[in-house]
């Protein structure tokens, strides 16, 4: 691939965790005062589900797949759309904010070992330099303070350990498809299997919610998550696995605590401090190091 190329993967990803780290904070205008989580799953995997078709319909005239790929579609669509999902809101509930944030950006980490081990991917130790000072700028950005490992979140922190496990396999599993379908076609398909297993768990808090009753500006804050969180995040991650390998699409996740805390400190007139320059510095110092390419003599 051309420098431009992989130029426009690193953009399609920081844009991708631009998006989730604004979700952060749109998200709680909704959550959970005017609807639950798991009914907000349902929007989120069925609104996908429509949008991604409705997408693919536009740009890709070959709906097929091939019957041996079906399994591999079907593990993604549970890992990466409907289990992960369900696991990290309801791990979420039992434990703090705090541990929930941490533990999801051990994710490069899982990922960085399972490309190695799945994929035969190289380790180099830029790479894994690179990964040890994002993971560094990220716990900063957080707040290691707030961290309490106790015995009464560890049902959920475990939770949502498995989620961020899942997900790492989802990003490892899809990057096969992603080189051999279009991008349209691997999130179409992934979404649209995800719908009856999402419907089953999430249907009796659908039903209960009273939806005459969310405010207008409410339903934008809920559509965010729908139409930028899950259509055009998920696209630009698929487009950019294309070019990078999953562990580098993997590291941006280091950027969402970052934008969420930039969006805070705009939003919330939050005050910046120099610890929080000093964590954006090492993640951006950390995914220059994981970009860079071994020379070869």
């Amino acid at each position: 691939m051309n420098k431009l190329t992989k130029l426009h993967a690193h953009l399609f990803l920081m844009g991708a965790s631009v998006i989730y780290g604004c979700n952060f904070v749109i998200s709680k205008l909704a959550m959970p005062a005017y609807i639950t989580p798991y009914a907000f799953i349902f929007l989120r995997i069925v609104g996908g589900a429509i949008l991604f078709n409705i997408l693919h319909q536009l740009t890709v005239k070959d709906r097929r797949i091939d019957k041996k790929d079906i399994p591999r579609f079907l593990l993604a669509a549970l890992c990466g759309a409907c289990i992960n999902q369900l696991l990290f809101f309801d791990g979420l509930s039992q434990t703090s904010p705090i541990n929930a944030s941490v533990i999801v950006v051990s994710v490069p980490i899982v990922v960085l070992t399972l490309s190695f081990t799945i994929l035969k991917e190289s380790v180099t130790p830029l790479k894994i330099i690179g990964i040890v000072l994002g993971f560094t700028g990220a716990l900063m950005m957080i707040g290691l303070n707030g961290i309490a490992f106790h015995s009464g979140s560890m049902k959920g922190d475990l939770m949502v350990f498995i989620n961020a496990v899942l997900y790492s396999f989802y990003l490892i599993i899809t990057k096969p498809l992603l080189v051999k379908y279009h991008p349209n076609t691997v999130m179409m398909w992934v979404f649209t299997m995800a719908v009856p297993f999402v419907v089953i768990a999430t249907w009796s808090d659908v039903t209960s919610t009273n939806w005459k009753a969310i405010p207008l500006p409410i339903y934008a804050a809920i559509a965010y998550p729908v139409l930028f969180t899950t259509l055009v995040a998920n696209l630009f991650y698929a487009i950019a696995m294309r070019v990078v390998n999953a562990s580098t699409a993997s590291f941006y996740i280091y950027f969402q605590p970052m934008v969420a805390t930039i969006v805070a400190i705009i939003v919330l007139n939050e005050t910046l401090r120099g610890v929080q320059i000093i964590a954006a510095a090492l993640i951006f110092i950390g995914v220059y190091l994981v970009g860079m390419k071994k020379k070869r003599h």
